[in-house]
């Protein structure tokens, strides 16, 4: 990417294992200058939404909820100055989950300008291996609010 702006040791701050360890994981890098709840531009920030790979161990037939308690685990459950963010460093968040009161959230949620939409997954979905673009397909479903590239 050009313009950057998370430095390579906020970055490696975020390798939770040993040498030899390999880990992965979800997220977007917010580049596209969308602004908050608060109307402000949040910018250059890197949000996490899962983790597939732990200690070079695929995470296949690990539950949703398995990896977010594992990220629980891994990162902690911070608050950050965003309501539905924990906090992991300066540029690094990570989403929070809910498990009832999608409409509520979904309109709250989709106000705010830097959110497209939510993402639903069954707590109890056991990852499967990413080789195809179906993989995983069944056990979640995309919310967006409705947009120019988007209209349902």
């Amino acid at each position: 990417l050009t313009n950057f702006e998370i430095t390579q040791d906020e970055l490696k701050s975020l390798y939770r294992g040993t040498n030899g360890e390999w880990m992965v994981i979800n997220g977007e890098y917010l580049n596209k200058s969308k602004q908050d709840e608060r109307g402000i531009t949040f910018n250059h920030k890197l949000i996490i939404f899962d983790i597939l790979v732990f200690k070079s161990d695929y995470l296949i037939g690990k539950t949703f909820s398995d990896r977010i308690v594992l990220l629980d685990e891994l990162y902690g459950t911070q608050d950050s100055e965003k309501p539905f963010l924990y906090s992991i460093s300066n540029n690094v968040y990570r989403v929070k989950s809910y498990d009832k009161g999608f409409k509520n959230i979904f309109d709250d949620l989709t106000k705010i300008d830097m959110i497209e939409g939510l993402v639903l997954k069954r707590k109890n979905a056991k990852l499967e291996i990413g080789n195809t673009e179906n993989n995983n397909t069944k056990s979640q479903l995309k919310a967006r609010k409705p947009t120019k590239n988007y209209k349902y």
